[in-house]
């Protein structure tokens, strides 16, 4: 096929040229050559002995696999490329189905008219930047890093004594557990990440870490095991995304980072959020192995010496019986929503999957919630351990709007017909609890019968397959998402007043009179004054964190 020589292709070039690889597998003849001597291809990037130890593997052929012949022409635009199935890279230009790789920018382009287009969109970013910054300034080199990147405490936080120490994570509200804690950062450039990777934080709006990241991120690169837990909203991912990062750009294994989650929604939106933190890392391309999507586009993915897998646990044990993925080289495993997994019976899977992964490998199990199952599951996996429980539990998402409306009992009905009729408030999914199994089904069927809206319950006595297939409407506040939370509240529940009022009160949301004015919610609210007369401590902030060692060491001193 004619190549126009400006656009610098070359498919399957063991020699590192600077093209637009396509993403099929590379022919037997290749991997057998690359193992004979001849060097790994651009995206690989082996350091010193380790380079001889991860050499790719030679599979079956690709077109007696999966029915795709290895030497389709590159389609040359981006108006005969199919559009994108969700979950599937998307190029970086036109956002229709990214088939190809840009080898000199690591993008997702769709064709040799969206690849041309890419490079000069950076080109021009870089003479922008070149003209508008200061001598010498331009884009972030692309060279992968020479040495080995090692976490140290920033000298200011190495300076605090212990009990210093222990009253910044009270005021964080975190709590750990185990051997040498590192001590918590305050601020992301404590971490003395590559600028690139500093940057890319910055623009994703990471400008001062929340408490679960504070205290995990330095865990993580300092490659302990974690079991952590803290609510949804709170930062989690990012808070083992750069552990990830960090240990998978200095490794030369492909993949040599993987992350385990119970729904395909869920991976979508980490290898969203993974992509934003990597953009501009030499080599660190992402796999998304999830079920309910194509299967040969994803085998495709794994040939183009991807750092990071992110997969559901019963899609990546189907790839690894056909031998299209290799775990040996990871250095760095997490499993998301943990308790989830198991709540959804996907242990053994999880525990399956992890065998395959070196014994060293460094594990991280995060979790919502840490019940006894969890805990049995960490001893399983992990090794001489951290566990970290940050924030207060059952706080509202920053992300969510919430709303109180008193409705009597015998309402609640007519009331919830109405929202669900309302365009302002109903974007589906809806998701609505109740109290009982019976519950659900009847208010199930009236919804769907008075709305005419598509309604499904879901209960302990419902199949563990319907179950599956239902919580895959994903939830609001994970990531970022927003949402809607309206809770109906009357003298039944009038145990929760107090609870209801002090959680939701601070996020602005007005509350009903018939709650503020009665009696049980200033009783409750005596009570505990009366319990714990000790007034919470704020916060710490960058803006705060000096006042609160200072008004510490003044205490202790007076002690």
């Amino acid at each position: 096929m004619f190549v126009p020589r400006a656009l610098k292709v070359k498919r399957n070039a063991p020699d590192g040229g600077q093209g637009c690889a396509a993403k099929k597998a590379r022919p037997e003849a290749d991997a057998v050559r690359w193992e004979e001597g001849s060097g790994p291809p651009a995206d690989a990037v082996p350091t010193g002995d380790a380079a001889a130890a991860h050499r790719p593997q030679a599979g079956p052929e690709p077109g007696a696999r999966d029915g795709l012949p290895s030497d389709e022409p590159v389609k040359s635009f981006s108006k005969t490329q199919r559009p994108a199935e969700p979950g599937e890279p998307v190029c970086v230009v036109c956002g229709r189905y990214g088939e190809y790789i840009c080898d000199e920018t690591d993008e997702d382009v769709c064709s040799l008219e969206c690849k041309a287009k890419h490079l000069l969109q950076v080109k021009e970013k870089e003479e922008r930047s070149a003209l508008s910054g200061p001598p010498g300034a331009g884009s972030p080199s692309q060279a992968p890093l020479l040495t080995p990147y090692v976490y140290q405490e920033h000298p200011f936080i190495a300076s605090l004594g212990e009990d210093q120490v222990e009253n910044l994570r009270h005021q964080l509200g975190i709590c750990v557990q185990g051997r040498a804690v590192p001590r918590p950062i305050v601020d992301f450039e404590h971490c003395a990440f590559p600028e690139t990777l500093s940057l890319n934080l910055t623009a994703a709006g990471y400008e001062v870490p929340t408490p679960i990241q504070m205290q995990m991120t330095p865990v993580g690169l300092l490659g302990r095991d974690i079991l952590a837990s803290a609510d949804t909203g709170s930062g989690k991912t990012a808070a083992f995304l750069l552990p990830v990062i960090m240990r998978a750009l200095l490794e030369g294994t492909c993949p040599s980072a993987l992350i385990l989650t119970p729904t395909r929604e869920l991976a979508i939106q980490i290898e969203r959020q993974a992509k934003e933190l990597m953009k501009g890392l030499p080599h660190m391309k992402t796999a998304l192995l999830v079920g309910g999507l194509p299967l040969p586009p994803q085998l495709h993915r794994l040939r183009q010496h991807v750092k990071v897998v992110i997969a559901t646990p019963g899609r990546l044990l189907d790839i690894m019986k056909q031998s299209s993925v290799q775990l040996r080289g990871v250095k760095i495993a997490v499993v998301d929503e943990a308790d989830t997994m198991l709540k959804m019976g996907f242990q053994q899977q999880v525990l399956d999957v992890l065998e395959h992964v070196p014994h060293d490998c460094q594990t991280v199990l995060v979790s919502a919630t840490i019940p006894a199952s969890i805990e049995q599951l960490a001893g399983q996996l992990l090794r001489d351990p951290v566990r970290i429980t940050a924030g207060e539990k059952n706080l509202p998402c920053p992300h969510v709007r919430q709303i109180v409306l008193w409705v009597e009992e015998p309402a609640k009905k007519k009331k919830l017909f109405e929202i669900l009729n309302d365009k302002k408030l109903f974007q589906p999914p809806v998701l609505v609890f109740v109290d009982c199994r019976l519950g659900a089904d009847l208010l199930s069927e009236a919804v769907q019968k008075v709305t005419g809206l598509r309604s499904v319950s879901m209960h302990s006595e419902k199949p563990q397959a319907e179950r599956r297939s239902i919580l895959e409407v994903g939830r609001v506040g994970r990531l970022g998402q927003k949402g809607t939370a309206i809770t109906f509240i009357n003298n039944n529940s009038k145990r929760l007043f107090w609870d209801v009022a002090k959680r939701v009160k601070p996020t602005g949301t007005l509350l009903p009179p018939q709650l503020l004015n009665s009696p049980y919610l200033r009783d409750q609210q005596r009570r505990e004054q009366q319990g714990d007369r000790q007034a919470p401590n704020p916060l710490v902030t960058g803006a705060n964190l000096m006042d609160i060692i200072r008004r510490h060491d003044k205490s202790t001193a007076q002690k």
